[in-house]
């Protein structure tokens, strides 16, 4: 019978890796990599070798079938890896995973290194309750709408990802926003050059202007703003359609308002079933 294994893999250091996890990549017919020449150095580390499909951001939608097609008519067992920490977490693969399901193959989690909780252990914060956000809107308006929600949301610590272009930029806009808050920002977790970063946010911004190397390297940060005073939240908002709607009529596309309106806080589901109304609205007034 087929089966999909979902392998996280190092995020850095090689010796990360577990026996279970080269059990599951000896063990597959087939691995879906996220970028196969990445993969194609962790199998040579361990002198395995296995048949590869790439399997990413841009092509899983289209992919995802094809495989699963794979697997049933040939009776596969194949791996899905991305380039570092588990697949599906800020990286591709829950399609393929989402369609296997719908298939009826079983689907086996191998754990491993994680950027995420590797940064919360490390950061001291009370992560008790936490939150991962991924990569936040690049804009500054968006990003400020984005930590307001974060804010109002009552999670007292949360994760995100940054690229090393961005970092200082993100942490100046923490800082100015937050001064109290509390940052751990780690970069290269668990390679040669790794460093941590942990305090105020603005000593942590000193800290990271102050290194010429700053633009190197993959960060992921812990944000601690327990000690801030509870957001004010309005008792009474503007109903989303209309809300949208304004913005729509304004000259912003579905796409923008959308997704601005889940910044601000709007129930995702909510949000979808008033970009059904609105569409709906718009072939009314066509007819």
């Amino acid at each position: 019978m087929p089966k999909l294994y979902v392998v996280a893999t190092p995020i850095g250091n090689l010796n990360d890796l577990t026996p279970r996890m080269r059990e599951a990549l000896e063990a597959a017919d087939l691995i879906a990599a996220e970028d196969t020449r990445v993969t194609m150095k962790l199998l040579n580390q361990f002198d395995l070798h296995r048949p590869m499909v790439s399997c990413h951001r841009h092509n899983e939608e289209a992919k995802a079938p094809r495989i699963v097609e794979k697997m049933l008519a040939e009776d596969l067992t194949v791996a899905l890896t991305c380039d570092a920490g588990t697949p599906g977490i800020s990286d591709p693969g829950h399609m393929l995973v989402d369609a296997c399901w719908a298939a009826g193959i079983p689907v086996e989690p191998v754990c491993g290194p994680s950027a995420v909780v590797t940064c919360l252990s490390a950061s001291g914060f009370d992560a008790r309750e936490f939150a991962f956000y991924g990569f936040l809107p690049r804009e500054k308006k968006p990003l400020n709408d984005k930590l307001d929600a974060i804010h109002r949301a009552g999670v007292p610590v949360f994760v995100l990802y940054e690229s090393p272009h961005r970092v200082v930029e993100l942490v100046a806009q923490l800082a100015e926003k937050w001064p109290d808050c509390r940052l751990c920002v780690c970069s290269d977790l668990t390679k040669k050059f790794e460093r941590l970063y942990r305090g105020a946010a603005p000593e942590v911004l000193a800290e990271l202007r102050a290194n010429p190397g700053v633009e190197k390297g993959e960060y992921c940060m812990a944000v601690d703003i327990s000690m801030l005073p509870p957001a004010v939240i309005q008792a009474e908002r503007v109903d989303v359609t209309a809300w949208m709607l304004a913005k729509i009529l304004d000259g912003q596309s579905i796409r923008e308002v959308a997704e601005a309106a889940m910044n601000e806080g709007y129930p995702r589901n909510d949000v979808y079933r008033a970009k059904v109304r609105i569409g709906e609205m718009f072939e009314e007034d066509g007819e």
